[in-house]
């Protein structure tokens, strides 16, 4: 199994919380933004105790970060400002792991997430093709819901939200405009009997407060099989994350997004 953790830290110096999510998930990856603060190596050092895992980059400049399990090979292979592409190996199989904070939809317009995702989409591309690697996950805080344009165009991560589509087709107009699609899962775990709505409440007006699903993952094709949880976390080991049954913005304003994915060697 691999485990992968987002978490939008909401610039809060929080390490208590990640180091007990880390180790009560049995996180493989772990990918921040808005990480401002954080104290990097007192997270390693005490993650110590149980794996060594090592964090990549810690620019404060930079909108993402990683720390991974040392018993993995992991290379930078591209870095923006609002993106970094990850070439992951694990004992099993190879990963492209791109890790995404794309504009605030409060600040900026959908037109600058677009652009960003036309980006991104093309380096991942390039970068399938130079590794010759379909394994890829995308994942991070997006600033879109999963039915906005940002996710569903065909000019942006077309991405699709049933299994089913990508299994007859993972292009999208293969005879004219051949787009590979990526699968979005979250509609499968989103459940009130779970009580799990989204990762991040907006309540600046009355009129539209709810539940947004900002922070997602999304995979090809050849990953669509293989996702066996999708979960927005409640708690950080025995730490409550809500407050007043919204995320306590003391703590972060989004709640930490946890993916476990089954590894499986691709069939030759």
């Amino acid at each position: 199994m691999l485990n992968i953790l987002f978490w939008n830290l909401g610039k809060n110096a929080i390490e208590e919380y990640i180091i007990d999510c880390i180790i009560e998930k049995d996180i493989d990856i772990a990918v921040f933004s808005e990480f401002e603060g954080i104290d990097f190596e007192k997270i390693t050092m005490n993650l110590g105790k149980f794996y060594n895992y090592v964090h990549w980059e810690g620019q404060e400049d930079r909108k993402v970060t990683l720390v991974a399990k040392t018993t993995f090979g992991v290379e930078l292979v591209q870095q923006q400002d609002r993106y970094n592409i990850y070439n992951i190996k694990t004992a099993v199989k190879d990963y492209l792991l791109a890790a995404v904070h794309l504009q605030d939809r409060r600040n900026s317009s959908t037109a600058d997430r677009l652009e960003t995702i036309r980006y991104l989409v093309a380096d991942i591309e390039k970068n399938e093709d130079l590794l010759k690697c379909d394994n890829t996950i995308v994942i991070g805080d997006f600033n879109a819901n999963p039915y906005d344009e940002e996710l569903l165009s065909k000019y942006a991560f077309n991405a699709v939200l049933f299994k089913t589509l990508i299994g007859k087709s993972e292009f999208t107009n293969p005879r004219s405009f051949k787009r590979k699609r990526f699968y979005n899962p979250i509609l499968h775990y989103i459940s009130e009997n779970t009580e799990m709505y989204g990762s991040f409440y907006y309540d600046r007006d009355s009129i539209t407060s709810y539940w947004h699903c900002l922070d997602q993952v999304l995979v090809r094709k050849e990953l669509a099989d293989n996702i066996v949880q999708v979960e927005y976390l409640k708690k950080a080991g025995k730490k409550e994350l809500l407050k007043n049954t919204i995320p306590n913005k003391q703590i972060s304003d989004h709640l930490p997004l946890l993916v476990n994915l089954q590894e499986v060697e691709n069939e030759n």
